[in-house]
């Protein structure tokens, strides 16, 4: 730009001597040509401006991008920090599926474990309950044998309490004849003698077995468990149909529950269950086998035994105990 003003001064300078040795014609051109540098030069401010224009476009171009740029930058660090965010995912994710593998080896280990002893214990309650069906046997057989022997002795006795009040039959030989009497008053007076009294030994008899249950529930109440037992189990033995039988067989699975036999009282509670199953220690011998269960240690088989007690005894002094036992179980 400089230079084009320095060629229009030398121009303007240089013009008067120009005129004078130039013609009009040469004065016209050089007119146009001044005309033309004109509009050069106002072409070239123009192009200035634009390009001055334009490096102010670049400028706020360039802060845009560097801004971009910025963006970009923060968008890979968040990136970044996501992708190492997501590994550690991947990795915690990785470490807790290896300690569940480990933890669910660990468990099918301990099942099979426990169902070997399981198959353990169902084999030693197996061996245990043919134990107790043979002691229940030899029970049994002792109890029958005795039986057999006390009806024995029983007849033998009545038989010799027959022979012992009888007539007596006396020989000829052997009468005494009194004056004033004949043989056929001896025999008139000998006839009418009443029979000897049987209802005193008739009433001890009927009486025994509500004294054998009567010894028996004295025992139990001083605590001797194994009299109250022989007691009660007497009892049984002349009285199976009695009123008092349900009874005696329930005392009878007491006297071994305070023994601490509660195998043996568990059987004895299911006889009374099954025996007499509308008597009143009916549902009493169902608690009672439950806390035998208990005792134990089989606590799912008390469960059920108390669960049946609630279904077959809703009516029974025992149904709220047996909800009590259940909420305590779980």
């Amino acid at each position: 730009m400089n230079r084009s003003v320095t060629n229009i001064v030398l121009a303007l300078c240089l013009s008067p001597l120009l005129m004078q040795c130039a013609a009009e014609k040469d004065v016209r051109g050089l007119d146009m040509r001044l005309r033309t540098a004109d509009s050069k030069i106002t072409d070239m401010e123009n192009t200035l401006t634009a390009m001055k224009n334009q490096r102010g476009s670049q400028a706020e171009l360039a802060s845009q991008f560097e801004q971009i740029k910025s963006r970009l930058l923060q968008l890979e660090a968040r990136v970044e920090e996501r992708n190492i965010q997501a590994k550690r995912i991947q990795d915690e994710h990785a470490a807790l599926k290896q300690n569940t593998n480990s933890q669910l080896e660990q468990l099918r280990s301990q099942v099979a474990e426990l169902n070997s002893k399981v198959t353990g214990v169902n084999a030693q309650v197996a061996t245990v309950s043919d134990d107790f069906s043979r002691i229940q046997e030899n029970r049994a057989k002792e109890a029958a044998e005795r039986a057999a022997a006390a009806a024995k002795t029983a007849e033998e006795a009545r038989k010799k309490a027959d022979l012992a009040n009888g007539p007596r039959t006396i020989e000829p030989e052997q009468t005494k004849k009194k004056p004033g009497h004949t043989e056929e008053a001896a025999k008139q007076e000998e006839t009418s003698k009443p029979a000897p009294a049987k209802t005193a030994a008739q009433d001890a008899e009927t009486n025994t077995s509500d004294t054998l249950y009567n010894k028996g529930l004295a025992a139990y109440k001083a605590n001797k468990y194994k009299e109250a037992y022989n007691a009660f189990s007497s009892y049984l033995e002349k009285n199976r149909t009695a009123p008092l039988a349900p009874n005696a067989r329930y005392w009878l699975g007491e006297c071994l529950f305070q023994q601490k036999e509660f195998e043996l009282a568990i059987l004895e509670y299911q006889k009374v269950i099954a025996d007499y199953p509308k008597s009143n220690k009916a549902p009493a011998a169902l608690f009672k086998q439950g806390q035998a269960f208990e005792k134990l240690s089989e606590k799912e088989t008390a469960k059920i035994v108390y669960n049946k007690l609630l279904a077959d005894y809703p009516k029974s002094e025992q149904f709220e105990m047996a909800q009590k036992r259940l909420k305590e179980l779980k």
